[in-house]
């Protein structure tokens, strides 16, 4: 087997390599109501104003404000009601000297008036309402464009479509909208000793549940990621595996096989179907034994068996790819200061990969782990929103010692 490809790199070289190979998708149409979770992948102009007419943000009345410029508790001012304008209704009348309107939340203000006053703060029959004090010109009037103005950029290609986003959409009256499709990801799951997750478990077996996790993780992208299955320890069956999800995958990933162990055939398998591995290996704890390959465009990357490494690596090393295939303009996970309450028993020198749960605490961001940290435990990745770096050189960190961690709460 030919080794003229990095190995034992350190992570950010392994970030930059898959980020080289990783291409943005292809574009296509949706409908609006198909579009939350997606990413944009075209500017958005406001076709129109928002609102489009003056409006009232309140129930109350519209008046003309110099016709209760002089009112007070003790000289109020009476104005007759010539109409009521409920929302979703025009005003059919002009508002003259010593006339208000009755109008409700959203309703277009009539012409003439100038200001609203709400109801609470008048007293009022059928026919009049008295005022009690002098109301400002402009009062309480949601001006046309004043939330969006028609022609202003209100989405940049690459922003992920919210549902505040979509309804913004929805808004301007855009039935459809232009975004990046979906990277599709098969899992390949290698291993004489897994079972299906429905099969009673039998000595020296384990379910396969990583298959399960990295599937969540990668939808929870935006990626469109199902599961092969489980495929025995054989070169010849893994490679016919690959083969199979690269005829219709745009990315590959494979469980287990990635170590150095006699048994471990994702590297001889994937360069068994021409593939040009670009790295083996990467300087990461847990996370070591990852690989990465590409074959005709199509990224192949190979994670350990543990689940807790698979995890770290899938995260750190192959998120950032999976980002810029998405079609995001910032393929960089975000990084803050958090504090670890309980520090952490670091005992080699390496660095140390630490997921956990965001917390707050007597106003500190901290880190929030689980006890068990080992390699092949799923547990700690529960919940996890936050991925502790505790840096290589460093011992065992004090309470309240601060490390930077990647923030994975936001899309």
């Amino acid at each position: 087997m030919a080794q003229n490809y990095p190995k034992r790199i350190e992570m950010q070289e392994g970030i930059d390599l898959l980020l080289s190979h990783a291409e943005r998708m292809e574009t296509e149409k949706v409908e609006i109501n198909e579009a939350y979770g997606r990413i944009l992948a075209c500017r958005v102009r406001a076709k129109e104003n928002i609102p489009p007419f003056d409006r009232s943000p309140y129930d109350g009345y519209a008046i003309r404000s110099a016709d209760v410029a002089g009112a007070g508790h003790d000289s109020p001012v009476t104005l007759r009601i010539i109409e009521e304008v409920p929302a979703g209704h025009a005003p059919e009348k002009v508002i003259g000297p010593m006339e208000a309107v009755k109008i409700l939340t959203g309703a277009p203000i009539p012409q003439g008036a100038d200001a609203v006053e709400k109801y609470e703060d008048t007293s009022f029959t059928e026919k009049e309402v008295c005022f009690f004090s002098p109301i400002a010109s402009g009062s309480n009037i949601v001006k046309a464009g004043e939330d969006v103005k028609k022609g202003e950029i209100v989405m940049e290609e690459g922003e992920y479509l919210s549902p505040a986003s979509v309804g913004l959409l929805a808004g301007l009256g855009y039935g459809e909208v232009e975004v990046f499709k979906r990277p599709r990801v098969r899992i390949i799951s290698t291993g004489d000793e897994l079972l299906q997750v429905s099969e009673e478990l039998k000595p020296g077996k384990i379910r396969n549940s990583s298959a399960y996790m990295l599937q969540g993780f990668l939808r929870q992208w935006g990626v469109d990621a199902d599961i092969y299955g489980i495929v025995k320890d054989d070169e010849e069956s893994i490679k016919e595996a690959l083969k199979d999800c690269l005829a219709e995958a745009d990315c590959v990933i494979t469980t287990g096989g990635a170590s150095v162990g006699d048994y471990d055939l994702a590297l001889s398998s994937m360069e068994g179907i021409g593939a040009e591995v670009l790295f083996w290996q990467v300087r990461m704890k847990p996370g070591m034994a990852t690989l990465a390959a590409v074959k005709d465009g199509r990224l192949l990357l190979g994670l350990s068996g543990n689940p807790s490494a698979a995890a770290a690596a899938l995260f750190l090393l192959g998120l950032p790819a999976f980002r810029k295939m998405c079609g995001k303009r910032e393929y960089k996970v975000p990084c803050i200061p958090v504090c670890l309450p309980d520090g952490f028993p670091k005992k080699s020198p390496g660095g140390r990969i630490v997921p956990g749960i965001l917390e707050f605490d007597q106003g500190r961001v901290c880190l929030n782990t689980r006890k068990n940290q080992a390699n092949g435990m799923v547990s700690p990745w529960g919940g996890c929103n936050l991925i502790g770096m505790i840096p290589k050189g460093s011992g065992a960190l004090l309470p309240g010692s601060i490390i930077e961690a990647l923030y994975l709460g936001e899309n």
